[in-house]
């Protein structure tokens, strides 16, 4: 089923829609099959070109209807594996678009490609192009998955419109491991372009409510000064719900085409460095491949970070209304650091551990878990100057040696106590102020 009317190629702010919730059968099975003979020799995941199978009728119904809106030049919101994303036609230049439309995005942020098999990547790529060992590897591996890989673009003669790359001579693809999306795109037999379906700078969206709160028109009625009686009217037709993203945070972003001779992560995600690193060390290709981090052991670029060739780099992300603080309780808490080490003979305790240790804590004044609640709240609330009755406060806390990027983190604050132990613990709601 396709839209209808003079009206159907405008979107937002043109036009406005009644976003609905296009449903997913919690128990679908939906399966991938060769769909045929390729150039590719056919072989395991990641098939070469396929066809989805779908055992539910409502998935499948809901999967056409969206496959339609997107053949039709419209934008369809999907769940992946990753976080949700706003997908349009990505062959084409009003579709894509609209996606910046939609989620006012600075028109010099490129997109990433969807594609749901071998054979749709191959025409986005040069007749000329041969893949590297490296990638090879790393599709094997990764593909379908959080991933995401720069490739390069004829500028001669491009697969994708300008407004997708950004005028990059790269182009940004990945294949989601999520059964919906993949199936999503093999069904409409279109690559997709598919940012997160979140208005810009803000949270991405893992859930299909996060997604009709910023697009689907309470985001907008929430600043329209004036107010209305009217049901407010979405950014988009349709979100397919396909349940919680897995992953929750975007894909990770390499580039091996700059330099042959290097992978660079232009961007972390969802598959780390050190899974990449691994990989390439099993292949036999770490001698020969270096691989980089931006920002790490890669200097920060100013040319690059004016002008992105991935998403990630330049505009902020995961950007709440809500305040954060961070706390470094090396001196406060060491007692729980010291006591969660008797629970492993490890030498770095992890954030789970020290929880365990604090709520299984001695009652004495020092380390009961009530008197760490009222000493983070207290902290919390001089900072913030909080001194409304009833208000409560989510506060987290792991350790630094958990993770590279929570010692990141604290490496850039100015710190006055030890920074052996600072970082942040899992979340835990804390009692109201009284």
């Amino acid at each position: 089923m396709s839209p209808s009317g003079a009206d159907t190629q405008l979107g937002y702010p043109d036009r406005t829609f009644d976003t609905e919730l296009l449903p997913c059968d919690s128990h679908t099975s939906v399966t991938f099959q060769e769909a045929g003979p390729s150039r590719y020799a056919a072989g395991a995941e990641p098939f070469t070109k396929v066809t989805p199978v779908i055992s539910s009728p409502i998935t499948r119904n809901s999967l056409n209807v969206a496959a339609a809106h997107l053949q039709a030049g419209q934008l369809v919101s999907f769940p992946s594996e990753t976080v949700y994303g706003l997908g349009a036609n990505a062959l084409s230049q009003s579709a894509a678009s609209k996606i910046y439309a939609a989620k006012k995005r600075p028109a010099d942020n490129p997109l990433i490609v969807h594609v749901s098999d071998l054979e749709m990547l191959d025409t986005l790529l040069p007749e000329t192009y041969k893949m590297g060992q490296a990638y090879q590897e790393l599709i094997k591996t990764f593909w379908p998955g959080a991933l995401t890989l720069l490739f390069p673009v004829d500028m001669d003669k491009p697969a994708v419109p300008r407004v997708v790359t950004c005028g990059h001579p790269s182009v940004a693809v990945r294949m989601p491991s999520h059964p919906i999306a993949r199936a999503l795109i093999a069904t409409s037999r279109l690559p997709m372009a598919g940012p997160s379906a979140n208005a810009s700078g803000r949270p991405s969206p893992t859930t299909a409510a996060h997604v009709m709160r910023d697009l689907g028109g309470q985001l907008d009625a929430e600043a329209d000064s004036h107010g209305s009686d009217n049901e407010p009217k979405g950014r988009l037709k349709y979100i397919l719900d396909g349940g919680a993203c897995q992953v929750g945070v975007e894909s990770t972003v390499v580039d091996g085409i700059t330099a042959q001779d290097e992978i660079r992560v232009l961007r972390p995600g969802g598959v780390t460095v050190e899974q990449i690193a691994s990989l390439l060390d099993k292949a036999g290709l770490s001698q020969k491949v270096r691989l980089r981090v931006y920002g790490k052991d890669m200097e920060r670029s100013a040319e690059q970070e004016s002008n992105p060739t991935t998403p990630g780099m330049k505009y902020r992300h995961y950007s709440p209304t809500a305040r954060v603080v961070m706390l470094l309780p090396a001196k406060l808490f060491a007692h729980a650091v010291q006591s969660s080490n008797t629970l492993s003979n490890s030498d770095q305790p992890s954030s789970a551990k020290v929880v365990k240790s604090l709520v299984n804590a001695e009652s004495n004044a020092s380390t009961t878990p009530q008197t760490f609640a009222h000493i983070v709240r207290d902290q919390v609330a001089n900072h913030l100057s909080i001194q409304q009755t009833g208000s409560t406060l989510h506060v987290g806390l792991m350790l630094s040696s958990d993770s590279d990027l929570s010692r990141l983190i604290a490496s850039s604050c100015t710190l006055t106590d030890s920074t052996a132990d600072e970082a942040t613990l899992h979340p835990h709601l804390l009692p109201p102020f009284s």
